[in-house]
């Protein structure tokens, strides 16, 4: 009895350093697609910074050893831009459209260091991916709008829907380069489908079908002016066929009357007697046929 009271004293104090050990040594763990900021927090003294982790992983048994879980899988996050916040286009068409980010924290040890202590990681109010989303809203997000507004802003609207891919690729790089030097990493940005609100697009609709009604309208009367050059060409082509085939028969016509002299005449109708069976001759009042000769043109008088 006497020995159990002298060990009594001795198996109270393994308890309590065991309680005490088992209280003060912990073993930090990292599930894949994490990493753990790994600090010690002693019972005298000041936190202090040990070393980051990579999960699947852990630390094994560490004095008064803490850590705060990072997720470096990537995160996304849509951003849209709908009535009062549409956006403007270079012919200051109103575009209701989307963007799409996917980031992540950069997954190296120092990056997980400064983003846990410059960038507000080491938040042990919320959970890691919460503290992801306000590190999103604090220091992405604008950044990120800004330059999908300034993009939207090169393109007429009508011509945006051709351009979508090149403006993820100019969005990327240029927020890629405004945060450089933070530990966020931006994996891509794609830009949604964007197109004017529907009121617009029916006026534009409307202002299309009466550009083209004007157009087809403009056409016919092209149509009926060419048909009416036409038909005039066709006249005037008609008229001068016809005057030319008159001026030649007029032409013949005079080259057929100089041809038919008196004398000629007189001789033809010489000609015709002496085949004719009958010869009619106009009576004169003593009952005697009247014969007329043709006089002969006059001789020219000789030159002197």
């Amino acid at each position: 009895m006497r020995s159990l009271l002298t060990l009594l004293p001795v198996l109270i104090i393994a308890a309590i350093t065991a309680v005490f050990v088992s209280n003060n040594y912990h073993n930090v763990q990292a599930p894949a697609g994490y990493a753990a900021y790994v600090v010690e927090r002693p019972i005298l003294g000041s936190t202090s910074f040990q070393r980051v982790i990579f999960g699947p992983g852990s630390t094994g048994l560490m004095w008064r050893a803490y850590g705060d879980l990072v997720s470096i899988t990537p995160y996304s996050y849509s951003e849209l831009f709908e009535t009062s916040s549409s956006l403007i286009a270079k012919d200051k068409l109103p575009i209701i459209g989307g963007a799409h980010i996917v980031w992540r924290v950069r997954s190296t040890a120092d990056q997980i260091q400064l983003y846990m202590e410059k960038f507000g990681g080491l938040d042990t109010a919320h959970t890691s991916d919460e503290t992801a989303r306000e590190s999103y809203k604090n220091y992405i997000q604008e950044p990120f709008k800004t330059l999908v507004r300034e993009e939207f802003a090169k393109y007429d609207g009508l011509a945006v829907s051709e351009h979508l891919a090149d403006m993820g690729q100019s969005i990327q790089q240029a927020l890629t380069e405004k945060l450089k030097g933070t530990p966020f990493e931006v994996l891509q940005v794609v830009v949604g489908n964007a197109q004017p609100p529907a009121a617009v697009l029916e006026k534009i609709a409307l202002k299309v079908a009466a550009v083209q009604e004007l157009e087809r309208k403009g056409t016919e009367l092209e149509i009926a002016n060419r048909s009416k050059e036409i038909e005039k060409a066709n006249g005037e082509a008609s008229g001068d066929r016809d005057l030319a085939i008159a001026e030649k028969r007029a032409e013949a016509n005079a080259k057929l009357n100089a041809s038919l002299t008196p004398m000629l005449l007189q001789y033809l109708a010489i000609e015709n007697l002496k085949t004719a069976q009958r010869v009619y001759l106009p009576i004169g009042p003593a009952g005697l046929p009247i014969v007329n000769t043709v006089s002969e043109p006059p001789l020219p008088e000789p030159k002197r």
